[in-house]
């Protein structure tokens, strides 16, 4: 009886044993578990950030019932905005609010980088025209894809392209090539009146009280300028591009009743103008012979460069007029001036004639060169149609009154 006591009191000792041990295994690996999954938790917020970056081609994803399904794709590169949610090791997903869809967290990173942005399409006349888009949807910003959906849209045109239309999805303009384009149709979007005619005003030098070194016709004292950037500003003018009037005159993009281009020529003070657009909050396209000055000399958001060629802005080398040497020199030095003065700056595609002067030859030679709309005198407004390398513009002197350029541009 006493061996069998001490062998039941020996076995259970070894389940005691088992069972502490077994006990024991069980809680280090809930220890073990619990560090995984705080590692795997850190791992995950770790991706978090109010704003992050994509770092490849990801998926994004609709919760629906509770399972996460594809409903489209976002580029590499992309910056999103995300919404702060209770991160645990069990997320999978982060939350875009403006996409009101999901994305992986392992395909994101944290950025500082600011997200761009464009608004100046808001100030267009959108179509009375929409286009339905074929399924998928692909967008577009810079020729770079951005978004593919999975499913058809449906909405207004923003402006038009050879290859296909712009228009706003989630409060951004994006390009929709023509071959994703299942149809188009007629839509009364607005009832805005739309500009029939756009003025473009020039100026030229720029001098201010006290400062008597500028004499000629063409110079213009500051409060001259101001008098008529104030009216535009009071006014509500929507100051262009060259772009966005090349556009208009081919019909591909509508713009508010009251529209203007501001141009200046030459290069010479026009720094000067640079306090008095960003003061005004105006655009203006400076048409710099490139030759002269750097054009780090002119940097502004509200400044556009644009070519009044490289060194050709030289008078008396071919008959008439100023005699403006686009008129007969060489086609081969006027295409190398003007490939200097287009690499010079950006590779611009607008053109100014020196003097205002050219020819059917001149012509050719400049849109050879690669211009797509070039400007010269006429005291007339620009309408759509016209002939694109032959822009009229209203030219101001240092006589003109508000009261003239009020008519001038109305």
């Amino acid at each position: 009886m006493k061996k069998i006591k001490w062998i039941i009191i020996g076995i259970l000792i070894i389940v005691i044993i088992a069972i502490a041990f077994s006990f024991f295994l069980d809680y280090k690996k809930q220890e073990q578990l619990k560090i995984q999954r705080k590692n795997i938790e850190e791992k995950i917020k770790s991706k978090f950030a109010s704003k992050v970056k994509v770092t490849k081609d990801s998926f994004l994803y609709k919760k629906i019932a509770n399972k996460y399904q594809k409903i489209g794709k976002i580029s590499e590169g992309e910056i999103i905005l995300l919404k702060k949610e209770k991160i645990t090791y069990q997320t999978k997903y982060f939350y875009i609010p403006k996409l009101d869809s999901y994305i992986s967290y392992s395909n994101v990173e944290k950025t500082t980088t600011d997200i761009p942005t464009n608004t100046r399409y808001k100030n267009y006349l959108v179509f009375n025209e929409n286009i339905t888009t074929k399924n998928p949807t692909h967008l577009y910003r810079d020729n770079k894809l951005v978004y593919t959906l999975y499913e058809s849209i449906d909405t207004p045109i923003i402006y038009k392209e050879d290859t296909g239309y712009y228009i706003e999805y989630l409060d951004e303009l994006f390009f929709v090539n023509l071959a994703d384009i299942d149809k188009t149709y007629e839509v009364e979007n607005t009832t805005e009146e739309e500009a029939t005619k756009v003025p473009v005003t020039v100026y030229h030098f720029i001098y201010f009280d006290g400062d008597n070194t500028c004499n000629e016709l063409i110079c213009h004292k500051d409060t001259q300028i101001r008098e008529q950037f104030n009216y535009l500003k009071e006014n509500d003018y929507f100051t262009l591009t060259t772009t966005e009037l090349r556009l208009f005159i081919e019909g591909k993009l509508r713009l508010p009743k009251k529209s203007i281009l501001v141009t200046i020529d030459d290069g010479a003070r026009a720094e000067k103008f640079i306090p008095l657009l960003e003061e005004y909050q105006i655009n203006a396209t400076l048409f710099l012979i490139s030759s002269w000055y750097p054009t780090e000399k002119f940097a502004s958001p509200y400044m556009e460069i644009a070519s009044h060629t490289h060194d050709l802005h030289k008078p008396g080398l071919c008959s008439g007029g100023q005699g403006s040497p686009l008129k007969c020199l060489p086609k081969e030095q006027l295409l190398a001036d003007l490939k200097t003065s287009r690499e010079t700056l950006n590779n611009t595609e607008a053109f100014c004639f020196p003097f205002y002067e050219y020819n059917d030859y001149a012509l050719d030679i400049v849109k050879e060169a690669g211009f797509k709309i070039a400007f010269i005198g006429g005291m007339q407004k620009a309408t759509k149609g016209i002939n694109l390398l032959k822009v009229p513009r209203i030219s101001m002197n240092r006589y003109t009154t508000l009261n003239e350029y009020i008519n001038y541009i109305n």
